[in-house]
């Protein structure tokens, strides 16, 4: 097996090109050679891009994310209900309004938080007996109020500099869903130890904000972490669940385009054995065909529900299956990728 194709230099660079007028709206794969590409020595650090072009637009933290397919799962009634208590744990209060107690139950201890409010995930919990009354729900912390706005505050920063440090504004929705992956790719790993743990009913603490503050965690805390991103920089994500033989297992459902892929960044986890700890792209952007016959999963429950009948059909960007990611240009809008076996350096040009 051919596993490198430029030198380690390029591949310890992780951050990406700045986004630019589109050169090519052609969406189609061509084998260059390697003095065809421009290296680079330079790190990427917070503040660089790969060619070492500091971003002009920052992003502001969003407390109020919400997917679409969420809204039509869970209703806009809910949603209205769990903006009211982001509101609240924000501001420190104790109470907030919701229309009835089976929303005010979902909205505290239903999968919300761990979705769209994640340092709120195991510090907060409902009164199951007086709290809930006359519109308004009674907020119980776990830990002081300090305690939540000091962990609040630390996961709020941390989302923001994600951000700034490998997207822009000004990326299209696949350029910040490809740079976000190999974000996860290149800066986590796989908790095996929190695995055992939650296969013993231990997994209280499972979460994106523990994932995103100790750089590990397991399919869910990571598929969590990276819809929860997106969503905070503008592109429709969820998550999505499934069963094979060898148990349960959640990735991610983003929105490209208008159109539905599957993403999985726990089996996008970058390996120093596998491709000079390139990202992997087989698991970026999938159909339903390819998610069931790569591990098969075909019955899928959306943000813990089947009521909603998803698929992802679209097959553009199949052709990076085999593939390791190498580097972006979003000025040119080309990705230069590796092939696995000897399938040399292609560049797949997509749309914006």
């Amino acid at each position: 097996m051919r596993k490198s194709y430029l030198s380690i230099v390029l591949i310890a660079t992780l951050a990406l090109t700045a986004c630019g007028t589109n050169a090519s709206n052609a969406t189609n794969v061509t084998s260059i050679s390697v003095e065809d590409m421009p290296l680079s020595a330079e790190p990427a650090d917070d503040t660089t891009t790969q060619n070492n072009t500091i971003a002009t637009n920052t992003f502001k933290f969003n407390e109020n994310v919400f997917s679409k397919k969420a809204a039509t799962i869970y209703g806009e009634k809910t949603k209205a209900s769990f903006f009211n208590l982001c509101k609240a744990l924000k501001a420190g209060e104790d109470t907030f309004e919701c229309p009835d107690e089976a929303t005010y139950i979902e909205c505290i201890e239903g999968d919300l938080l761990s979705h769209f409010f994640p340092a709120a995930v195991s510090c907060i919990s409902a009164d199951q007996t007086t709290g809930f009354e006359d519109g308004v729900g009674k907020i119980k912390y776990n830990i002081t109020k300090d305690e939540f706005h000091s962990r609040e505050k630390a996961f709020e920063d941390k989302v923001i500099d994600t951000l700034n440090a490998n997207v822009d504004p000004s990326y299209s929705e696949f350029e910040k869903a490809l740079n976000l992956y190999v974000y996860i790719s290149q800066n986590f790993v796989y908790d095996y130890e929190m695995y055992e743990d939650y296969l013993a009913g231990k997994g209280e603490n499972v979460g994106a904000y523990r994932a995103l503050m100790d750089n590990k965690g397991i399919s869910q805390e990571l598929s969590d972490l990276y819809s929860y991103l997106l969503l905070q920089c503008g592109v429709e994500a969820d998550v999505i669940s499934g069963y094979n033989i060898n148990g349960d297992h959640q990735w991610s459902f983003v929105s490209i385009g208008g159109k539905d892929y599957h993403v999985d960044p726990t089996q996008g986890l970058s390996s120093p054995d596998l491709f000079d700890d390139n990202t992997p792209l087989d698991y970026f952007l999938m159909t339903d065909n390819t998610r069931a016959e790569r591990d098969g999963f075909s019955d899928y429950y959306l943000c813990g529900s089947n009521s909603l009948n998803v698929q992802a059909t679209d097959d553009k960007y199949s052709t990076l299956t085999g593939g390791y990611f190498l580097k972006l240009d979003c000025n040119r809008n080309i990705l230069t990728y590796g092939g696995y076996d000897g399938g040399g350096v292609q560049e797949f040009r997509y749309d914006d």
